[in-house]
């Protein structure tokens, strides 16, 4: 993208100009829903995600991007991937045909599992602790038919949630049953067999004898389901010679033609109800998908090859007022995770007279806790504080398993693990002037495993002007190590690690926002973070690498040799510079952003080199045209090139290259409101890829190519 610009700077420039100032030019047609709110972009939106109650994007001590529905709706986002993808400030996912795995500002990890990213529904963190992992695709299950926006927030600011925010926090924050009232159906269908569908329904009132004037209180439900069914793409990848059988003919030749193996499907059920002070919240459904790239040399091109997700929690929630300048919180949850990963092996040697095996990873763990919360707002003052707790039992275990099901004899591991989350936390928001904002906060945090921590939060908030605001924000967070990182161990390739450290991250951060008129806002930022105690996968190469006092079954250190383990193994400094700018006009709307960042790693042994796998160049941006019942809508993603694995035999690199969607949409009105569709995923077909993780054969992974979408919306 900035080569495009390059030499032709000036014109480019008077190009923008022009641009803005014809934006600013259109009338605005009255009485319509997209104007509805008064003031301006970032006035008029509020945002929860950062200091657990509503306030102006102008005000929170962070950078932030909303989401809003109207956006989702109008360019077809069906998962918070796409959102990140397509709408983020500088963020960016891989998608290895299992998972999304998300990254930005300089930082990208190969199957990081989004460990570094705080993932919320409603405010309920959803980072699993076996492996930490936040979903940001269909595995997240829920339908972004229910959002009401997301919110992305940039840097380390998961002060007043206790962890896994050092990429940052994305918080979906659904409907209420009064704000998506009726009953709302979506429909599709397209290529790969593609079959998916949405249902939902809303409902609210007034409780007991209460009236419109003085009412006893509200209550509000809102219960939902989603549907999920794909073949998946079928592939032809490259032929590469490998050392291992790839098939059950005894073949060695790895890529070629295959179909089915893409597969995904999904099913979730939501709800929310409140009455009066009482809330419920609560998820249930699986994912599952097939793993086309065939990892950890298994067989190609199988059905067999497969990873699932099962995730439910609920939630119940007392808010109280306690007086009319302080509220109290208190909610009770359980969150349940199951994993389980397939991969089959033609191998006839290690169990003589069987076709092959299947390996098999599972997991099983539930993680229940509560959180006490209290806000007060005193004259300038607004004050948070609270603590939550969370006691997690975890049942890991492998064993390798026959196509007729069969357990092989001797194979089991098993490993059934505590863990533990204990974090305090103060924050205050001082307001001396309509002008000055000041912010100081810390935390206080036990995890196991991962030890202690307290971290810090300061921001300084300026507002020369009503529509411009200047932030120059400092935060810090942290990333305990996971259950599977510090505990899992088998006998043939991974070892434990007890004394495994958290990642600790810090972030100093100019940021500015300005609402150029009601129709143009724009936002900028530059940042420089640190990242401390990076955990890596790390092959033992002499016993005495191996950390936490580890000791294999014979006893002897120099059996360690070739064994993985997760240790501590390096620092990371980042540094980077984004800008965005949003335009809503009658008949257009659009946004554009641009971000670069550079990432360097430092390992133990005190040699530097860029961080591999991360693009330093992201952008995005997206366009919309209304014309009486019609709707045309196109968004697009640049993502640049990137270095390959470092353990890749081959040079070059990966990336460079622009991904486009568009949707079509037409509104009726039958006895209910209706919306049809047609959605084109890289709608230009292009032939991108991404650097693969270690744990593929090939060194490139290539991005979806097209698929086309046709379907329908209705409210009644």
């Amino acid at each position: 993208m900035p080569k495009q610009c390059g030499s032709r700077s000036v014109r480019c420039a008077g190009l923008l100009a022009a641009l803005l100032a014809w934006i600013q030019a259109v009338p605005a047609s009255p009485g319509e829903e997209f104007f509805e709110q008064e003031g301006d972009y970032f006035e008029s939106e509020t945002i929860e995600g950062v200091s657990k109650h509503a306030e102006a994007p102008s005000e929170t001590p962070a950078t932030v991007t909303i989401v809003s529905r109207q956006e989702i709706e109008r360019y077809g986002w069906r998962t918070v991937a796409d959102v990140l993808n397509f709408a983020s400030i500088g963020y960016a996912t891989h998608n290895d045909r299992r998972y999304d795995f998300a990254g930005g500002r300089g930082l990208f990890f190969h199957e990081d599992f989004n460990t570094r990213i705080l993932i919320m529904l409603d405010g309920h963190p959803l980072n699993e602790p076996w492996n930490n992992f936040g979903g940001v695709a269909r595995e997240m299950l829920v339908p972004l038919d229910l959002a009401e926006r997301v919110e992305i927030v940039y840097g380390p600011s998961s002060l007043l949630y206790g962890g896994y925010s050092l990429y940052g926090i994305v918080n979906v924050v659904t409907h209420t049953g009064g704000s998506l009232a009726g009953t709302g159906v979506r429909l599709a269908a397209g290529t790969r067999g593609t079959l998916e569908g949405a249902l939902s329904f809303g409902a609210s009132g007034i409780l007991g004898n209460g009236d419109e004037t003085k009412p006893a209180g509200t209550w509000d439900v809102l219960v939902a389901a989603g549907l999920y069914d794909s073949s998946g793409e079928d592939l032809d990848l490259p032929r590469i010679d490998v050392a291992y059988p790839v098939d059950f003919q005894g073949g060695t030749v790895w890529g070629g033609p295959q179909s089915g193996a893409d597969y995904e499907r999904a099913s979730s059920a939501f709800l929310f109800a409140r009455a009066g002070e009482l809330s419920i919240l609560g998820r249930t459904g699986y994912r599952e998908h097939g793993a086309a790239l065939a990892p950890y040399e298994s067989v190609y091109g199988s059905s067999l090859e497969s990873v699932r997700d099962d995730k439910d929690f609920l939630e119940v929630r007392w808010d109280h007022p306690l007086t009319s300048r302080a509220d109290f919180s208190l909610r009770l949850f359980q969150d349940w995770y199951r994993y389980e990963e397939h991969d089959p092996y033609a191998d006839d040697q290690t169990y003589p007279g069987e076709l092959g095996y299947e390996f098999v990873l599972a997991a099983d763990d539930v993680d229940r806790g509560a959180e006490a919360r209290m806000s007060a707002r005193l004259g300038t003052h607004f004050v948070t504080m609270g603590a939550e707790y969370r006691d997690r039992s975890i049942t890991q275990q492998a064993y390798d398993q026959f196509f007729d099901g069969r357990q092989a004899a001797g194979s089991l591991i098993r490993e059934e693990v505590q863990g533990r989350l204990l974090v305090a936390y103060l924050q205050e928001e001082w307001r001396p002037s309509d002008h000055i904002t000041l912010v100081a906060g810390g935390n206080w945090a036990d995890t196991r495993p991962g030890g202690q921590k307290a971290l810090p939060r300061l921001a300084v908030i300026y507002k020369p002007f009503q529509d411009v605001a200047l932030k120059a924000l400092y935060s810090a967070g942290f990333r305990p190590p996971s259950v599977f990182e510090a505990s899992y161990h088998d006998i043939s390739a991974q070892i434990n690690n007890p004394a495994l450290r958290s990642e600790e991250m810090a972030s100093t951060e100019l940021s500015a926002l300005w609402s150029v008129t009601r129709r143009v806002a724009l936002q900028a930022y530059v940042f420089r973070s640190v990242l401390d105690d990076l955990i890596q996968a790390v092959t033992i190469e002499d016993p005495a690498q191996a950390q936490g006092g580890v000791l294999p079954p014979s006893g002897d250190p120099n059996d360690l040799v070739g064994f993985l383990q997760y240790q501590s193994a390096g620092d990371v400094r980042s540094v980077g510079v984004g800008a965005g700018a949003r335009f809503k006009t009658r008949p257009l709307s659009g946004y554009v952003n641009v971000a670069y960042a550079h990432g360097k790693l430092t390992a133990m042994d005190g040699t530097t080199a860029d961080l591999p796998a991360t693009s330093e160049w992201l952008g995005s941006g997206g366009i919309s045209y209304e014309h009486g019942p019609w709707t045309v809508a196109l968004c697009a993603r640049y993502v640049g090139r990137h270095s390959l694995d470092p353990s890749r035999q081959e040079t070059g690199a990966a990336g460079g290259f622009l991904e486009a969607n568009a949707r079509v949409a037409w509104r009726a009105r039958f006895t209910y409101p209706t919306q049809f569709f047609v959605d084109v995923r890289n709608l230009l077909d292009g032939k991108g890829d991404l650097s693969a993780s270690p744990i593929y054969t090939p060194s490139r992974v290539p991005i979806e190519g097209r698929q086309v979408l046709l379907g329908v919306t209705a409210r009644f």
